[in-house]
């Protein structure tokens, strides 16, 4: 929305880019899943994909938001989107120190 309360067309268009990007990439992942078990022992590394592509969308939605939110100057939600992010980042980390 902007200051006059009407719907600011390029969010739209922008949002509607975004869920179409999304269901793409669940369907790929479903492929890959379903493919890897098909594929039984050989297929692992398909259903790691389909793993990797579900972590994937929603921290690459977060990172999409942040730029759009960095654009519109509102950097209270800029600097939470980069505080999840760099948690997100740190886990693995902090698990790979912990072996």
């Amino acid at each position: 929305m902007n200051g006059a309360g009407r719907p600011d067309p390029s969010q739209k268009a922008a949002e509607d880019r975004a869920g179409r990007s999304i269901q793409a990439l669940v369907v790929v992942a479903a492929v890959f899943a379903a493919s890897g078990a098909a594929l039984g022992e050989r297929g692992h590394l398909l259903e790691w994909g389909a793993v990797a592509v579900i972590t994937a969308v929603p921290l690459v939605r977060v990172g999409w938001l942040s730029v759009r939110w960095s654009r519109q100057r509102d950097w209270r939600f800029v600097a939470l989107a980069l505080v999840l992010l760099a948690l997100v980042a740190i886990g693995p980390v902090v698990a790979l120190l912990q072996r």
